[in-house]
């Protein structure tokens, strides 16, 4: 988990360095396509998802998209760079250890929010804020961390989305060495996950800003 600004820092170092790179539009497309909002929501024309819609999301993001691999990359390149966990060492073989617990703790995450989500019928898509102005779209984005809507178009509290963060960090430290536990350092990351889930929504409500500043099309 690490950092609070961790997987924002990843997508912006990402986006700012793809003009002078070979491949960095692309990866900049990568990253910004993981990055999808839906318009303001509508109760008049709105449509839960289908189950096969639930099934693809699930898919897309447990491991069909590139920008999972590319964020658990990102990851285990930062947590190498600080040795945490300091028992796995700066070493190529600490480096995959990172990969895969980054890469695990993501799909546990997706998978927890998402399959709860089918189960108690609330929509795990962002919708964008009907406001205009910088603090009522951020205050918006930072709501819908908490909150989330259910087939009938109500809001509610995002207990998947809530159960998903906390659940992947509390998992994530059984693999981790000892001194590690679920319900010390796995509850603090969980609470960092958390505020991660805030800095992506805020990256997506401004996601058309930063396609026409960075000239991206997805």
């Amino acid at each position: 988990m690490g950092d609070v600004n961790l997987k924002t820092r990843i997508a912006l170092l990402a986006l700012l360095l793809a003009p002078s790179l070979g491949f960095g539009q692309t990866l900049a497309e990568l990253l910004a396509k993981s990055l999808t909002v839906h318009g303001p929501f509508d109760p008049v024309t709105y449509k839960p998802l289908s189950g096969q819609e639930r099934w693809h999301r699930m898919v897309r993001e447990d491991g069909g998209a590139p920008g999972v691999y590319v964020e658990s990359l990102g990851i285990a390149a930062y947590k190498q760079t600080i040795n945490s966990p300091s028992e796995w060492g700066r070493t190529p073989r600490g480096y995959l250890r990172r990969t895969g617990s980054s890469l695990a703790s993501s799909v546990i995450q997706n998978s927890i929010e998402e399959s709860m989500a089918a189960v108690a019928g609330t929509d795990p898509r962002y919708f964008a804020c009907a406001c205009s102005g910088l603090f009522p779209r951020t205050g918006h984005a930072l709501k819908m961390t908490l909150l989330t809507y259910t087939h009938s178009g109500h809001l509610t509290l995002d207990i998947p989305q809530l159960s998903g963060a906390y659940g992947s960090s509390m998992i994530e430290t059984m693999w981790y060495p000892h001194r590690y536990s679920p319900l010390v350092q796995g509850v603090q990351s969980g609470h960092i996950e958390v505020g991660l889930l805030g800095a992506e929504h805020i990256l997506q409500e401004f996601s058309p800003e930063l396609k026409r500043f960075f000239h991206l099309h997805w």
